[in-house]
C-alpha cells in the first residue's frame, strides 16, 4: 500500500489546507444560501473567496494561479449575479471554471506540461507518470461535472442545482481519494 507510507503527518497537513482553502468559501456559501438567500450567499463567497486567496498566497509565499483564477471567476459572476438579480450567472461560473480547468490539462498534456504536477507536487509527491494518468482522470471528471452543472443549471430549480453543488463537493473529494490510491497502486 504505496500510497499510505507517502502520507506522512506533513504530507497530510499540507493536503487538509489545501482542502480548506479550495472548499472553504464554498462550505460558507452554502451555508449562507440556507441561511439567506443566493444573493447575500454570492456576496459572501465573494469575500470568502478574496480571504481564501489571500491567505493561500501568504502560506505559499508564490501567487496561488488557480485560487487567482477562482477569485477572478467568482467577483466577476458574483458581481453580475448581485447587480442583475440573476442567480445563473453564479451557476455558470462554476460551468466554465470546470471545462477551463479540463481545457487547461488538456493544453498542459499537448506541451507536455503537468500542470497537476506543478501545483501539488510539494504536497503530493508521484512519478511524471502518475502525473499524467492522475491528469486523465481529472480531465474526464471536470468535463463531466461541468456537462452535469450546466444541465442542471438550466432544466431544474435553483434549489435542485444548490443540492447538486452540495452532492459535487463530496463527490468531488471521494473521487480524488480514489484517483490518489489508483494512481499510487499502478505505481507498484
Amino acid at each position: 500500500m504505496k500510497i499510505f507510507h507517502a502520507m506522512t503527518p506533513r504530507v497530510l497537513k499540507k493536503i487538509a489546507l489545501a482542502g480548506i482553502f479550495e472548499f472553504g468559501p464554498v462550505l460558507i456559501f452554502l451555508i449562507a444560501f440556507e441561511l439567506f438567500h443566493i444573493y447575500k450567499a454570492t456576496i459572501v463567497l465573494m469575500i470568502a473567496t478574496i480571504i481564501s486567496t489571500i491567505v493561500t498566497y501568504r502560506m505559499q509565499k508564490r501567487l496561488p494561479y488557480v485560487a487567482l483564477y477562482i477569485a477572478l471567476l467568482t467577483g466577476i459572476f458574483g458581481y453580475i449575479t448581485v447587480t442583475k438579480h440573476e442567480p445563473k450567472f453564479i451557476q455558470m461560473r462554476d460551468t466554465l471554471y470546470d471545462a477551463t480547468l479540463a481545457l487547461t490539462l488538456i493544453v498542459g498534456l499537448l506541451f507536455n506540461i503537468q500542470f497537476l504536477k506543478i501545483a501539488f507536487h510539494s504536497i503530493i509527491p508521484m512519478t511524471d507518470r502518475a502525473w499524467k494518468r492522475l491528469t486523465y482522470f481529472w480531465i474526464s471528471f471536470f468535463f463531466l461535472i461541468a456537462t452535469a452543472n450546466e444541465y442542471v443549471r438550466r432544466f431544474m430549480s435553483l434549489r435542485d442545482w444548490f443540492d447538486f453543488k452540495s452532492t459535487m463537493i463530496l463527490v468531488t473529494l471521494i473521487s480524488g481519494c480514489i484517483a490518489l490510491y489508483y494512481v499510487y497502486e499502478k505505481e507498484d
